[in-house]
């Protein structure tokens, strides 16, 4: 089966969905959710609300309430011209998973039979990889494309982990073997400081790739969605990967404690050692039951600013010990409640356990309401805080109070600046030739010169999809840009398909794309 990725480009736009901008500002549109002790109301009216901006207060001059749920009747709709419409809708589907398993098939297979529908646009996040599939290609179904993708991305999620966990357990056992051999020493404490500073940073690296939502990603789909005047859908599947902790009651943690109280009552500069040590598994017990980074109320903001409602499914990947002195446990608790809270603000839902096709059929009727207010701003050329008020004051409302500022952008252009994105560029097939551009990699520093570390692999297909050229080369960029030329000279008359993908070895980013041509 091909796999066919199809990535946002940097200027992606999407041909009707996109809302054209004004040189000055007429209405601004507020989407607006209100809660009463946790229950969506929707029988507010526009004289329930008041609007102020910077403190002084708005006329609202527009007035809507906004109601939908995935689940529809199969109906066409009537436009003025006569002709049939359909519902345009926008799913974003995230996959943050490292166990494609049964039951995570089955959900997809729902999604395929059950929410989508062929006109339905769908952009997806699978692990580390962002993919457009808005259209089966080569006879391939949409759903088979996704299932390929979610096979082969878990399977290189689930062997990245192995090689986190390999680490730990191999740094367990030299840490067992130090605590026998130096046993009348008192187990050298500096060694013991270092063991525990580097299980610490391990486990701050993996919550950060692996449990923390990549705000990244969060920007760039929002980026897109802002102007997608579409009924929007986020769907995520989150497996909450388990962690080694260190053993309450296994030999290296009981010869840490016991190393701490014989040092608590030595020369001082050991007790200074066993402070050390002490804060350290403090930090560590700490950590892993905590998400205190986790970032709430900014995902919140881009789900607000761009209109969509957001439901997670999260499960727990079941793990063995490999170490008596190690225990696979659950970790940082704490991001299920955050995780509710987002879904919860955005009219959405969060729902646990592996059972994801109970899971979507509850959410197809699930209703999201969602008040649209729209006001003209008494001074069109400041961008000011929002604030919205209700006759209720129990009542709990959830919006962007900063949502006339461009601050997705402003933030991208901050990241794009201080970490570079490859981009892949200008593919085309021009006489026989097939040309491409990389930039936008990182350039390191090798004795005085500066390299950018490239792998450049190209596939090309014929029209019966079959494969006619597969070839890898790693390429060491002298330039901020690189330009490519293969000669396709050799390739018989006929319909190809050319696929692309560029990674920067220094950052571990990936760009690719597509060609469909015909060779003449």
């Amino acid at each position: 089966m091909v796999l066919v990725l199809f990535l946002l480009p940097a200027g992606y736009h999407a041909q009707e969905e996109i809302l054209k901008e004004k040189v000055a500002v007429i209405n601004v549109e507020v989407p607006v959710r209100v809660f009463y002790k946790g229950v969506a109301l929707a029988t507010l009216t526009r004289d329930d609300f008041r609007l102020f901006e910077d403190g002084e207060p708005q006329s609202i001059n527009g007035f809507e309430i906004q109601r939908k749920k995935i689940k529809v009747q199969k109906v066409n709709l009537k436009t003025e011209a006569g002709t049939a419409a359909t519902r345009r809708r926008y799913f974003v589907l995230i996959f943050r998973i490292f166990d494609y398993n049964d039951r995570m098939q089955q959900a997809v297979q729902y999604i395929f039979d059950h929410l989508l529908d062929d006109n339905d646009q769908l952009l997806l996040f699978v692990n580390d990889r962002t993919l457009a599939l808005n259209q089966d290609v080569w006879q391939v179904k949409r759903h088979q494309i996704l299932d390929q993708i979610l096979h082969d991305e878990s399977m290189r999620a689930k062997q990245n982990l192995e090689n986190y966990f390999q680490i730990i357990h191999k740094n367990v056992d030299q840490t067992r073997l130090l605590a026998l051999s130096q046993r009348d020493q008192n187990f050298f404490p500096p060694n013991i400081i270092q063991f525990l500073e580097n299980y610490l940073e391990t486990w701050k690296e993996f919550k950060k790739k692996y449990l923390i939502p990549d705000l990244d990603k969060f920007y760039n789909f929002a980026h897109y969605l802002e102007k997608v005047n579409y009924e929007k859908w986020v769907l995520m599947f989150y497996q909450i990967e388990q962690f080694p902790n260190l053993k309450i009651a296994g030999q290296i943690r009981n010869e840490i404690e016991d190393l701490i109280g014989q040092l608590q009552v030595a020369r001082s500069e050991d007790s200074v050692h066993a402070e050390i040590i002490d804060k350290l598994l403090t930090a560590i017990d700490h950590s892993l039951n905590a998400a205190d980074d986790f970032p709430v109320e900014e995902v919140s903001k881009l789900l607000a600013k761009v209109d969509t409602t957001y439901h997670c499914f999260i499960s727990t990947v079941q793990r063995e010990a490999m170490s008596p002195d190690l225990d696979f446990k659950r970790v940082a608790s704490d991001i299920e409640s955050s995780m509710r809270e987002i879904t919860h603000r955005s009219g959405g839902q969060v729902l646990f356990g592996g059972d994801f096709v109970s899971g979507l059929h509850a959410i197809e009727e699930r209703e999201d309401v969602c008040y649209l207010l729209t006001y003209e701003p008494k001074n069109p050329q400041k961008k000011g805080k929002i604030s919205i008020k209700v006759s209720d004051p129990r009542y709990k409302l959830y919006y962007d109070d900063n949502i006339r500022a461009d601050y997705i952008n402003d933030y991208l252009k901050k990241k794009a600046a201080a970490d570079p994105t490859i981009q892949l560029d200008n593919l085309a097939l021009t006489a026989r030739t097939l040309q491409l551009q990389i930039s936008n990699f990182v350039m390191t520093a090798v004795k005085h010169e500066k390299y950018g570390q490239l792998a450049v692999i190209v596939q090309i297909r014929d029209f019966e999809n079959q494969k006619v050229y597969d070839q890898s080369r790693a390429i060491s960029a002298k330039e901020p840009t690189l330009s490519i030329s293969i000669d396709c000279d050799w390739l018989k008359p006929g319909k190809y398909m050319f696929l692309v993908e560029a990674r920067d070895l220094t950052s571990g980013r990936t760009a690719m794309d597509i060609l469909q041509t015909e060779v003449k």
